[in-house]
């Protein structure tokens, strides 16, 4: 009788352990056949499904390859500041003095001083919107109504600069935009242009703010095409920008947005048209700055939490930067971009995820010299889901069908509301790392990254949405 229940048993053991390997196998097979496709002959693929909870490896392709991660990058951004910086972190910018207020007059200069605050006038938070507005009526509380001297920024928090790695035609459009000590507006001035029938020259005929600070070299055409094809180039060297391509034709207020160069300008633009607005004089009496200074108020960013919700969500990639860039200051007393790079590293190696095969070089994921394997996006959101940032890190996912960058994914297929995940996208790119949650409610991870693909983005889509719907329904 014992024998026969011993055999029983193992029978049950075997079928259980032959269902099991064919469900991994199920899904490794789909896997399998995703990256078989003529679409991808000539592709790097990176591939890893993972059972989150169990820690086992439903399926991979390629999971170590390091490939382009375009802005599925800021996953890894965003999970090191809510872990370094911690979610509740906030940015300050002092307004400062450095002379006395005596009967209603500040003597000398009144002082903003920057501390990487990447949120304000920010369209993203209603919270960090008419600032200038914000700190007139604090002047007002302190019954200063003549300022002596002039407005100044400080900006010796650090020196903004531009990656190395980045390409000519990405710098100096509005997705471009650096970290800088004082950000305004996002870091984005706007151009308005008037264009006439296709081939004939097109013609800037204002800018907001007025005052950017820049030179423009328009030589934007108007086109048949429908779209905003016109570049916006130029660095950090020059206050020169060259404008080319198209947009289309016979338009009378046509935008095109840029990065600025020196963001703090456009507050100083506001701040004083709200002073005089206010009735406050600012005499601009020249004397030398002073380093006796005294704070008079803060300004206070939003949450990080909040800050890595729109990070993810809308993929903002000044954000991403200046999260780093803080990152590194915190870490290593130095915000730059190899700074905050070595501290993002340094912290994952104390946590046991090796790093030394990644090359992280900046927060954006701007940067096509950027190089990250499925398998460490995988362990990272690994340790994501232990963390006690989890919900902060969870909620900054677009969801398909839903919200963000995956609103329109998936909608009303299987995975709508099941998918949370980072996209990344640029030319031949094309990555989703996040969690799957199966028709079973068993939450997976789920890590794509594809450089070179030859298919159109819709063809892309329908690929990868097939394949996640089989995954989901295993």
């Amino acid at each position: 009788m014992n024998k026969i229940l011993l055999l029983f048993a193992f029978v049950v053991w075997g079928f259980s352990c032959t269902s099991q390997k064919t469900t991994d196998n199920k899904i490794q097979q789909f896997v399998d056949d995703f990256t078989a496709d003529s679409c991808f002959y000539s592709a790097g693929i990176g591939i890893i499904i993972k059972d989150v909870k169990k820690g086992n490896i439903l399926a991979q392709h390629n999971s170590k390859m390091a490939l382009t991660p375009a802005s599925s990058q800021k996953l890894i951004t965003t999970a090191s500041a809510l872990e370094i910086l911690g979610e509740d972190y906030q940015f300050k910018t002092l307004i400062e003095a450095d002379g006395n207020i005596e009967n209603g007059t500040l003597k000398r200069n009144l002082i903003i001083k920057g501390g990487g605050d990447p949120a304000l006038e920010s369209k993203y938070f209603e919270s960090q919107q008419n600032i200038a507005n914000r700190i007139v009526s604090k002047l007002k509380t302190l019954n200063i109504n003549t300022i002596d001297g002039r407005i100044l920024v400080d900006n010796s928090y650090f020196v903004p600069s531009i990656p190395r790695t980045w390409i000519w035609e990405d710098i100096g459009n509005y997705y471009g935009a650096v970290p800088n000590a004082i950000n305004y507006r996002d870091n984005m001035y706007t151009l308005f242009f008037k264009s006439g029938q296709a081939g004939s020259k097109t013609k800037i005929w204002k800018t907001a703010p007025r005052n950017t600070g820049l030179d423009f070299d328009n030589q934007v055409v108007s086109s048949e095409i429908n779209r905003d094809l016109a570049y916006i180039f130029g660095g950090n060297t020059s206050k020169l920008r060259r404008i080319e391509g198209s947009i289309p034709q016979n338009r009378d207020d046509f935008k095109v947005k840029g990065a600025f160069l020196h963001p703090e300008m456009a507050l100083i633009e506001d701040l004083k048209a709200e002073l005089k607005n206010s009735n406050i004089r600012v005499l601009n009496q020249k004397s030398k700055h002073k380093t006796n200074r005294k704070e008079l108020f803060e300004i206070l960013s939003p949450k990080v939490k909040d800050i890595v919700y729109w990070t993810n969500q809308k993929s903002v990639n000044l954000f991403a930067d200046q999260l780093l860039f803080e990152i590194g200051q915190k870490q290593n007393k130095k915000a730059d971009w190899e700074t905050g790079v070595r501290s993002i590293n340094e912290f994952w190696s104390t946590k046991g995820i090796k790093t030394k095969y990644q090359n992280l070089l900046d927060g954006s994921g701007l940067s096509h010299f950027n190089a990250i394997s499925a398998e460490f996006f995988s362990q990272i959101l690994t340790f994501m889901y232990h963390s006690n940032n989890y919900d902060a890190f969870l909620s900054s996912l677009p969801v398909a069908g839903k919200s963000g960058t995956l609103k329109y994914f998936g909608k009303d297929s299987d995975i709508a509301n099941n998918w949370m995940a980072k996209t990344g996208s640029m030319t031949g790119v094309r990555t989703y790392c996040g969690y799957l949650k199966n028709s079973k409610g068993k939450p997976y991870i789920v890590c794509i990254l594809i450089n070179n693909h030859h298919c159109s983005s819709k063809e892309l889509n329908n690929k990868l949405l097939n394949l996640l719907i089989h995954i989901y329904n295993y």
